[in-house]
């Protein structure tokens, strides 16, 4: 298997949308190729900085190649100062370049597929990096079937871009990939027909608890708009009880929502609410506040300082 890394700007603009769900349709054409995104680059202003060695290393672990999408994008990534995430990842990555979503995508997936096969370097690097690739191109498998034809709410970008994000997130937190595996699979038993049972048949007992532990109670067979304040004042409840390791999937997942909802309110404006079981702004900010606040533990951590500002920008009148 090859893992094509897709860096690109906001996954909500159309052209972000429209190179998404090509590159996914050709993927599915090929059995031995996986797709990672890399959403919002230039928003969330990862480029400038510095590359902590744990998420870099494990970047450059599971990435073969990187198909950039933009000549703005790929200008502002080669201008990064040396030691910042993806100067130095570029500089150890082989990579194509997506001019714009005019350009042929079809070609520019070949070239990446092409380079990543020549991809690995000394047989020692490539052993090293077998174990934790091929466990996670399994996991990014399973997750893929699991949230097959879901979209995010309101939108066309394919589901899974969620998941993704939420585990590139938690690989910032930590190099346990068990955490980073239940990041992916976060919304799994929730969302899909998969069970807990299923994860821990294919990825064992500590994985499914991480996931069963950040997963909600959605009162099926109930209207989800009556019932949406106890669910989330029950996950806001359950962080007391939670451990670290499970925190960090919170984290991670409500950072990537906090970022989609930072472009969805910017292009829709107050129209951006409707799509949701809650329509009332203010209800987000209680929630996304107060369980921004029961995970200050993390608060020097990049993750806790982005989603803390993001909620500053969104509901707070901050910038």
């Amino acid at each position: 298997m090859i893992t094509i890394g897709v860096l690109m700007g906001s996954a909500y603009a159309d052209d972000s949308v429209h190179v998404m769900n090509s590159l996914c349709r050709l993927s599915k054409e090929r059995w031995d190729v996986n797709l990672l995104f890399f959403p919002g680059i230039e928003s969330r202003d990862l480029c400038t900085r510095r590359a902590g060695g744990a998420c870099c290393e494990d970047t450059q672990s599971l990435v073969d190649a990187f198909i950039i999408v933009g000549q703005k994008l790929l200008g502002m990534l080669l201008d990064q100062p040396k030691g910042s995430i993806f100067a130095d990842l570029l500089e150890h990555t082989p990579y194509v370049l997506l001019k714009d979503d005019q350009d042929d995508v079809k070609q520019a997936f070949a070239q990446a597929c092409a380079l990543a096969a020549d991809t690995g370097g000394t047989d020692k690097r490539r052993m090293e990096r077998k174990e934790r690739k091929d466990n996670f191109e399994r996991a990014l498998e399973f997750a893929m079937r699991a949230h097959k034809g879901q979209v995010r709410k309101g939108s066309t970008v394919p589901y899974i871009v969620h998941p993704i994000e939420t585990a590139l997130i938690a690989m910032t937190l930590t190099r346990d990939q068990d955490i980073m595996i239940a990041a992916l699979f976060h919304d799994i038993i929730e969302d899909t027909p998969y069970g807990a049972g299923d994860i821990e048949a294919a990825f064992g007992s500590r994985i499914a608890r991480l996931v069963q532990s950040n997963s909600e109670n959605k009162r099926k067979g109930q209207n989800a708009s009556d019932t949406w304040k106890i669910r989330k004042q029950e996950f806001i409840d359950s962080l007391d009880q939670k451990t670290k390791e499970e925190k960090m999937i919170a984290l991670a997942d409500k950072l990537s929502n906090m970022r989609a909802t930072y472009q969805g309110s910017r292009k829709h404006k107050e129209d951006f609410w409707l799509r949701f079981n809650e329509k009332r702004k203010e209800m987000h900010h209680w929630y996304y506040r107060t369980v921004a606040e029961k995970l200050r533990e993390f608060e020097d951590t990049e993750a806790w300082i982005e989603l803390d500002h993001l909620i500053r920008k969104v509901y707070e009148n901050d910038g």
